[in-house]
């Protein structure tokens, strides 16, 4: 008879006390696109942006950054063109450490499609690069 019990016992809790288990990417809203960024091992920071007003002015940015202090970021921003893709105007800047190498800069553009191509690269103390990335930002029409 105590068998028995605790069999039922245990059967009770098996159906009754199970906890169900989803996949899921952590968060209650699972349904909702987050945005997903890219982890280095040496660049903290990189992000491209183009924007075009109705004039035709294409404002290009560029933010990139180091983790380690010691280290240094060379930031290059390339305008591009559909067609092939090809570098029609570009701008470079450099910061140390975590401080972030930013470049905003305008540039005339006619009608087409374009984008902004940033790309990081870090060095260490002795000049050794250590990581180079490059991200597109979307695509623009003009």
């Amino acid at each position: 008879m105590k068998k028995f019990i605790s069999m039922s016992i245990l059967a009770f809790m098996t159906v009754f006390l199970a906890v169900p288990a989803y996949a899921a990417n952590g968060s209650p809203n699972a349904g909702i696109q987050g945005v997903i960024t890219p982890q280095y091992t040496y660049i903290s920071t990189l992000t491209p942006g183009l924007e075009i007003n109705s004039l035709g002015t294409a404002t290009c940015v560029g933010i990139a950054s180091a983790y380690d202090s010691s280290h240094t970021t060379k930031l290059t921003v390339e305008l591009q063109k559909s067609g092939g893709w090809s570098t029609i105007k570009s701008w470079s800047a450099s910061s140390t450490g975590a401080s972030l190498a930013r470049i905003e800069e305008d540039y005339y553009v006619v009608r087409g499609t374009y984008r902004v191509c940033a790309t990081a690269k870090v060095y260490n103390a002795s000049g050794t690069l250590l990581e180079s990335q490059s991200l597109y930002s979307d695509t623009v029409i003009y």
